[in-house]
C-alpha cells in the first residue's frame, strides 16, 4: 500500500522488477517480486530471510542497496535502490566501447565482488544485464545473490538438478554464455564471478 507502482522494468524466470515510488519518503525504488509458487515452501522462507539479511549487509557504493524485504500478498519481495540509467547490455547496443571505457567499468565491479565474497556471498550471474550504469557513470551490480536466495548453496546437487529448465536459464547455473564451467554442477565459488566478469570484459573489448 505504501508504494505507487509506475512501470515494469524487467521480467525473468524467478520474478519481476517494477519501478515504484515510496510515498512516505517520496523516493523512487525498485521492487522485485519473486515467484509466488515459492511462498508455500518453509525452507525457502527461511533461506530468503537469512540471505536477504546478508544482502542488506552489503553496504557498498557499487552494489544496489536493499531497503527492505518480506512477504505480502503471496509474494516474496525485495525493495531496492532505483538506479536511474541503463544496464551494460543496453549501453553495448548503442555504442562500441573504447578500451579505456571498458576498463573503467571493471575495477568498481571487482571492488563490489570483493566486498560480497568477503561476506560469503557469490553472485553467480554476472552479465551485462546485471551491471547498471547510472547517469553519473557509476557502475552498480544488480540482482545480487538472487540465485542464492532462490537456490541456496546448501542445496544438494540432486536438488539443484531438479530445477526446471526455465529456472536454469539464469539460476543457479548462471547464464550459459557467462557461466564458469563448474557452475553446471552447482559447485561454483567466488572464482566463478571472476570468470564471468572476464567474459563481460572480453565482450566489451571485442564486441
Amino acid at each position: 500500500p505504501q508504494l505507487e507502482i509506475l512501470e515494469c522494468l524487467g521480467r525473468g524466470g524467478m520474478g519481476v522488477v517494477y519501478k515504484a515510488r515510496q510515498k512516505s519518503l517520496n523516493r523512487l525504488v525498485a521492487l522485485k517480486l519473486l515467484a509466488p509458487e515459492r511462498a508455500d515452501d518453509p525452507q525457502f522462507a527461511a533461506r530468503f530471510e537469512k540471505e536477504a539479511q546478508a544482502l542488506a549487509a552489503l553496504n557498498h557504493p557499487h552494489i544496489v542497496t536493499i531497503y527492505d524485504h518480506g512477504q505480502t500478498g503471496g509474494f516474496y519481495f525485495l525493495l531496492m535502490e532505483f538506479v536511474d540509467g541503463v544496464n551494460l547490455r543496453q549501453l553495448l547496443q548503442t555504442k562500441r566501447l573504447t578500451p579505456k571505457e571498458a576498463l573503467s567499468i571493471v575495477p568498481p565491479v571487482c571492488d563490489a565482488l570483493q566486498c560480497a565474497h568477503e561476506h560469503g556471498i557469490v553472485h553467480r550471474d554476472i552479465k551485462p544485464e546485471n551491471l547498471l550504469i547510472d547517469k553519473a557513470g557509476t557502475v552498480k551490480i544488480a540482482d545480487f545473490g538472487i540465485a542464492k536466495i532462490v537456490h541456496s548453496s546448501h542445496l544438494t546437487p540432486r536438488d539443484e538438478q531438479g530445477a526446471s529448465s526455465h529456472d536454469a536459464a539464469t539460476m543457479p547455473f548462471g547464464t550459459p554464455d557467462y557461466a564458469a564451467p563448474e557452475q553446471a554442477n552447482g559447485h561454483a565459488d567466488h572464482r566463478a564471478d571472476i570468470y564471468s566478469l572476464g567474459v563481460v570484459l572480453y565482450e566489451m573489448l571485442t564486441g
